[in-house]
């Protein structure tokens, strides 16, 4: 099949993460695969490669900023122009965002089939656009319509979590259009590292307490700032590029003299950092953006055999309740989940196996791609659908 990916994101960030695995294992599959996304360093100019057997086209990123991701001016004309070219059998639309729909709605007036996936929940209450000085009012009321209007003119609706498919399901998409295709876990780039080798290889001392997070979101880290002003001594470790933020937040809590921001880590390289925690964190304030995301960064600690401390929001609670990977507590719970924990090696490394066997079972990529090539199929008429 003739497929084409649309990220809003700039490459190497968000539900890029999500999207390139797909393409990736479509294209080893044999099917011909074209993933356009917003390119980092491009303002005026699109560029072209070959990845992983993926046609990638990094579109200009003029204006991609303004009013959130995905506005970019000339992205979006590229992108129009590029889908009204070129033939496709199924356009897949991570989200909404203008350059995400736009050149699929357009792919469809030469017969492509539209594919909405939602991976974050972004108007209403405690959506990820609920913040005033974030949108102007024009663009905030047309992003709560598009959002849901996209999936509802759509062919079919993937969802990254049960609470978008339930919401999809509210909004009056037939049960049938609707998958739910969580993401999966970087068995690739990530696998357990034995905490001594971690710490020895990057200089790290063999007695320091750390609870570890990863993520450019970097959201919701007081709940563990908090934690670490009741356990002695204890360390966060935050893998990423440095953010005066999380540095400003940190000496709020006093806790700046135990922060290690490792900046940008390369992604064969992030399995190594995460075995440098005892514990990972999860730290989720119950609203809507949080409960319907599935965050990248608990898959990646589910890889890298990581026992982790969640907050009870979403799927997140499901996943970790299910597959015992860790231990849930709200916020005033954080830090004695964390120090019990700390203190239980026996139960970390149960936590860990658990996460790993279910990084390889139910949240590995193959299996996941066989549900979302039966539905490709299934909209083209193919064998399988």
């Amino acid at each position: 099949m003739r497929l084409l990916l649309l990220n809003h994101n700039y490459r190497f960030g968000g539900t890029y993460y999500r999207v390139m695995p797909i393409a990736e294992h479509l294209a080893a599959r044999g099917h011909r695969v074209t993933v356009l996304t917003v390119s980092r360093d491009r303002r005026w100019t699109a560029a072209w490669s070959t990845v992983s057997g993926i046609r990638l086209g990094e579109m200009p990123n003029l204006n991609q900023g303004n009013s959130g991701e995905g506005y970019g001016s000339l992205d979006v004309l590229r992108r129009i122009v590029h889908s009204a070219a070129n033939r496709y059998d199924v356009i897949h639309m991570f989200d909404h965002k203008p350059n995400a729909t736009f050149a699929g709605f357009t792919g469809r007036l030469r017969r492509a089939r539209l594919v909405a996936d939602w991976a974050d929940w972004w108007g209403g209450p405690g959506g990820i656009n609920d913040v005033p000085r974030r949108r102007i009012p024009a663009i905030g009321r047309f992003e709560a319509w598009w959002e849901v209007r996209s999936k509802l003119w759509a062919d079919r609706v993937t969802t990254i979590s049960t609470v978008l498919r339930r919401r999809a399901l509210d909004l009056g998409v037939p049960a049938d259009r609707v998958l739910h295709l969580p993401s999966g876990a970087a068995l690739d780039r990530i696998s357990p590292v034995p905490i001594e080798e971690a710490r020895r290889s990057l200089g790290v001392p063999l007695e320091r307490r750390m609870v570890g997070f990863i993520g450019m979101g970097q959201g919701d880290l007081e709940i563990v700032m908090r934690a670490q002003q009741a356990i002695r001594g204890l360390w966060l470790m935050v893998v990423g590029h440095a953010s005066p933020r999380v540095l400003a937040l940190a000496r709020e809590h006093g806790t700046a003299d135990r922060l290690w921001q490792t900046g940008f880590v390369p992604d064969h390289q992030v399995g190594r950092y995460l075995a440098c925690a005892e514990v990972m964190a999860m730290p989720m304030t119950d609203r809507a953006a949080n409960r319907g995301r599935l965050p990248n960064k608990l898959l990646d600690y589910m890889a890298a055999g990581r026992p982790v401390v969640a907050s009870p929001v979403g799927d997140v609670r499901a996943i970790v309740d299910t597959y015992r990977t860790g231990l849930l507590a709200d916020d005033t719970g954080f830090a004695a989940a964390t120090a019990r924990l700390l203190e239980d090696r026996d139960l970390r490394e149960e936590c860990g196996r658990n996460a790993r066997r279910a990084a390889e079972s139910d949240f590995a990529w193959p299996r996941l791609i066989d549900r979302l090539e039966a539905l490709y199929a299934g909209l083209v008429g193919r064998p399988g659908g």
